[in-house]
């Protein structure tokens, strides 16, 4: 339902171009790691990207054959730059009943949901003005939780706490038990891990890519490290290994597309997130198991 790859969605855009595509230069990416003479690691390995025509105008400002490290610093820029009108905390309700909507246009996906499920706090989708902050309702999940942020998301006025590329509808019970539990491995279905949260097999890859964006976006105030635990990174000690593993291991879903789409438009954020566009370049970025090259 939810989790298709976004094979028809993705290629009726590109059908929808009607025109060739011009390559891009081979670009560096991963394997192995190395340390440039000023001492800061890089990542190491030729892919080419064939960008589709609806995302050049979006990522023309961006060379892919850049170090990992300067390419980072590039996209975070440009995540930033295009990020041009700023959500109030109200707007989000009205936000989610549109990038999260059912193909029935009357419901939500709720995230940590379990497919099949129709009531209670593990539902997988719920009435979509059926929000507030009452049992059996939805609620707007941070999936960075804002108490984890340096500082606080709710404290500060960069914009990270109405970020609508991380907000996501969750049964207000389901929320409340997440609370500010940092990500951590499992198996299976949403819940409670050894004192962390694991977001479930269905969500897992969503999860990691919003917090990579997080990342990208508000590079000091919200930490991979913060929010989830595991193995460090080699290349970056503020990425944990979890998160480039679960986006490798759970391919961008059609309501990530959906989401992706909507607040791209300028008069919602006008931002991407670029891990959805291509999960690959988290590869490039952090290395780690390969993810998939939508490019």
């Amino acid at each position: 339902m939810k989790k298709h790859l976004v094979v028809v969605l993705f290629a009726s855009l590109l059908l929808g171009c009607g025109c060739t595509k011009n390559k891009t230069q081979p670009i560096t990416g991963f394997s192995p790691t190395e340390t440039t003479q000023t001492g800061v690691s890089e990542t190491k390995q030729s892919v080419t990207y064939t960008i589709p025509q609806t995302l050049k105008a979006y990522y023309k400002e961006i060379d892919f054959s850049k170090p990992s490290v300067a390419l980072q610093e590039d996209l975070g820029q440009l995540t930033t730059k295009q990020h041009t009108h700023r959500l109030t905390y109200n707007e989000l309700w009205d936000v989610l009943k549109v990038t999260d909507l059912t193909p029935a246009a009357n419901e939500v996906y709720l995230l940590y949901g379990e497919q099949g499920v129709l009531q209670g706090k593990k539902a997988y989708a719920k009435g979509k003005n059926q929000n507030g902050g009452r049992q059996n309702q939805w609620n707007r999940e941070h999936t960075y939780a804002r108490s984890l942020g340096t500082p606080k998301l709710e404290q500060s006025s960069t914009g990270a706490n109405e970020d609508a590329h991380h907000i996501r509808p969750a049964d207000v019970q389901w929320n409340a038990q997440r609370g500010n539990k940092k990500f951590a491995q499992g198996a299976g279905a949403a819940g409670d891990v050894q004192g962390g949260w694991y977001p479930g097999d269905e969500w897992k890859g969503d999860v990691a890519r919003m917090m990579l964006y997080m990342y990208l976006r508000y590079p000091s105030q919200c930490l991979p490290t913060n929010v989830a635990v595991g193995e460090k990174n080699d290349r970056d000690a503020h990425m944990v290994n979890t998160l480039l593993q679960w986006n490798a291991e759970d391919p961008v879903s059609t309501i990530e597309i959906q989401r992706n789409e909507y607040l791209s438009k300028p008069e919602v954020q006008g931002n991407r997130n670029p891990f959805i566009d291509n999960p690959h370049l988290a590869t490039q970025l952090w290395g780690g198991p390969v993810a998939e090259n939508r490019w």
